[in-house]
């Protein structure tokens, strides 16, 4: 693997030159101009509202070592720019209607993608690759919540009924390695979901979609394919802040677009505890099988803990996770591979284990604008999981351990959401209007 480091070398220079870092900084500023005043803490998500508008973003410098070929790389980045909206439309006795959309902009704001060790997926690695400008666009019609049930159908694109709460809704601004294992979104869906319980409920979901991933940013679903994929979840909820699911999915050949590809079973389990309190704990863990004609041809493991706490306005997290990853092929640009033909190049696995930290300063704010400032520390050790190997980390990196820092501040104007990705019986904004005494 080392063949293709010197001819990357001008390529890289070109990827990591200060100018973003300078962009950073200035709109961090002029976002400090205008939040200048401390609040007490931030204003915990609006549950409930017709309609809802906001706006979040971080800016964000990240210096890693190494990064790639022995080399400290440092780069600015606007990242996880959302518009987020949701209409609520409720109807007595009939039910309510829901619409909830997310625009992400990272298609013009991270194009070369953001410095993540051991990120992977669409084309990327050790970078996050950009979502899709419609990250999410779903439709809900859903029944009252009388005392002991309730149904829903959502429809759209949007978060599948798998796995963990999409990372971007979480503490962290770097992504954990499973996000693929964990998580399957932007696909086009049909769900349908019933509730049963009111302070103690099961609930059960079950989705069909396509299982083609995005090629792009700007790249839609082929719709020949949608059904082809599905997945269930069950989840319980003993009380109020404590939360336990398990899922299974089943995605069809998600690396080719027109098929052909390595079909996918993955299966999720969880348990949360903390809700929106100040104090909150959550762990996972998930397995993705690779299978050609019903057998298993690569199998992906993945363990991730995650807690936080907050003291005086000031948060602390921390995150441990051991996931394995796929090797294959790279471009020039080591940071890419071959689009589409992913699965097929498999020339071994990395397992990562990964230890982050971040601390996050008291809330700057006006209005309904908060600005949290916050410094990320991760540490991330890969090793073959089997040797000999034809793909070693430390040759490859210059190092077992790559060291990364990543100082920001975090921006949310108007309403923010505390979940991203629970549609129907399990949407809070749903739950609070249809059954005002009903707690998620």
């Amino acid at each position: 693997m080392k063949t293709g480091v010197n001819d990357a070398e001008q390529n890289l220079r070109r990827r990591s030159r200060p100018l973003s870092c300078a962009q950073v900084v200035l709109t961090a500023c002029a976002a400090s101009l205008l939040l200048a005043r401390p609040i007490r803490a931030q204003t915990p998500a609006s549950i409930g509202r017709a309609g809802e508008l906001g706006i979040m973003a971080i800016g964000a410098v990240t210096s890693a070592s190494p990064a790639i070929a022995n080399r400290r790389l440092t780069e600015g980045y606007l990242t996880q720019p959302n518009l987020m909206g949701a209409i609520t439309a409720a109807r007595g006795r009939w039910g309510a209607l829901r619409t909830t959309g997310t625009l992400n902009f990272e298609g013009y704001t991270l194009r070369r993608g953001e410095l993540n060790a051991g990120m992977y997926g669409e084309g990327y690695i050790d970078r996050r690759h950009p979502h899709t400008l419609v990250h999410e666009a779903m439709m809900t019609a859903s029944t009252p919540a009388p005392s002991w049930w309730q149904m829903s159908l959502s429809a759209g694109k949007g978060f599948t009924p798998y796995g963990t709460d999409d990372p971007m809704m979480r503490t962290f601004v770097k992504y954990p390695v499973n996000h693929h294992h964990a998580q399957i979104i932007e696909r086009v869906q049909v769900l349908g979901a019933v509730r049963v319980g009111t302070s103690r409920a099961a609930v059960l979901e079950h989705g069909r979609f396509n299982g083609d991933e995005p090629l792009g940013p700007f790249t839609g679903p082929r719709w020949s394919r949608f059904g082809d994929s599905h997945t269930t979840r069950l989840t319980l909820l003993p009380r109020g802040d404590v939360e336990w699911q398990a899922s299974r999915a089943f995605v069809k050949s998600p690396g080719l677009v027109q098929g052909g590809a390595f079909d996918h079973v993955q299966y999720s389990t969880s348990l949360r505890y903390g809700g929106t309190s100040r104090h909150t704990f959550f762990i996972e863990a998930a397995r993705t099988n690779e299978t050609l004609n019903d057998r298993a041809v690569f199998r992906f493991n993945s363990m991730l803990a995650e807690g936080r706490t907050a003291w005086r306005e000031w948060s602390l997290a921390a995150r441990a996770e051991q996931t394995d990853r796929p090797e294959g092929s790279r471009l020039l640009d080591l940071f890419r591979t071959q689009t589409g033909h992913f699965d097929v190049q498999i020339v071994g696995v990395t397992r990562w284990q990964v230890g982050t930290v971040q601390l996050a300063a008291p809330a700057f704010g006006r209005g309904t604008a908060r600005l949290v400032p916050f410094l990320e520390a991760v540490a991330a050790h890969a090793q073959p999981r089997s040797t000999p190997a034809v793909f070693v980390p430390r040759d490859f990196y210059g190092a077992a351990t790559q060291w990364s820092i990543t100082v920001g501040a975090r921006l949310h104007v108007g309403t923010m959401r505390a979940r991203m990705g629970r549609y129907g019986v399990l949407d809070p904004a749903l739950g609070r209007i249809m059954s005002p005494t009903h707690s998620h």
